[in-house]
């Protein structure tokens, strides 16, 4: 046949009709099969945070000169807010011949180096022993003042040679110890040729002033001048 032969035209639309409808059919039943049913993916399990373990207090146990009483005193001052590299701490337990101010460096922790210090003669009440027992914030007490102090000025006092050294008191027991000028100064009752093979065998007692030997005084004001913390604590 020719390729203009009615009949050739004819064959081959009945041709691409079928294929079409071929292809159209397979396009259909593909459409109309069932999908199988996506399984769904569980996310991965995160383990839950793990909380940092909190930080161990600062102790000083591996000191064996100090109680139990002074590291917990020494722990609350280096708690306390303060930019000054040095704290201290005054253990009136202890008594007066002992070295019971104690200097701290407030990074480390470690006790640098430790003094005799007087307390108030109104603290002894009627034993007259060498320890403190009674504390007042009252003026006229003569008596010594627990909580916490700040270093403040330094000043040439009339009555004491050299250099004396202000304190702020910064606690109810202690909140006017500048009015009650509470200081930091030298005693010639605190010099160890006073009062070392002695009677009593003890230093003086201030009028409740923290009261060094000259040396001392020297060396305290040096590591505390300038905004240092000074802890007083008492703990039987």
């Amino acid at each position: 046949m020719l390729p203009t032969d009615p009949r050739a035209i004819w064959s081959r639309r009945t041709f691409m009709v079928a294929v079409g409808a071929a292809v159209y059919g397979c396009a259909t039943q593909r459409s109309d099969a069932p999908q199988p049913t996506p399984v769904p993916v569980p996310p991965p399990e995160v383990p839950p945070p793990v909380a940092a373990p909190a930080p161990e207090p600062r102790r000083f146990s591996w000191n064996k000169q100090l109680s139990p009483a002074v590291a917990r005193a020494i722990d609350h001052v280096l708690e306390q807010d303060s930019d000054h590299p040095r704290a201290a701490v005054l253990d009136f337990t202890a008594h007066s011949s002992r070295p019971r101010f104690h200097v701290v460096d407030r990074a480390s922790g470690d006790l640098l180096q430790s003094f005799r210090v007087a307390h108030g003669h109104g603290s002894e009440g009627k034993h007259n022993d060498g320890y403190a027992e009674i504390f007042s914030n009252e003026p006229g007490s003569n008596a010594s003042s627990l909580g916490l102090y700040r270093t403040a000025e330094m000043y040439h006092s009339d009555i004491y040679p050299g250099v004396s050294m202000r304190m702020d008191g910064l606690s109810a027991t202690n909140s006017n110890a500048r009015s009650r000028f509470v200081v930091i100064h030298e005693a010639w009752y605190m010099e160890p040729e006073s009062w070392k093979g002695k009677k009593n065998g003890r230093p003086g007692r201030s009028e409740g002033c923290f009261a060094f030997s000259r040396a001392d005084r020297d060396a305290v004001i040096a590591e505390l001048a300038g905004g240092a913390l000074i802890y007083a604590c008492y703990e039987k």
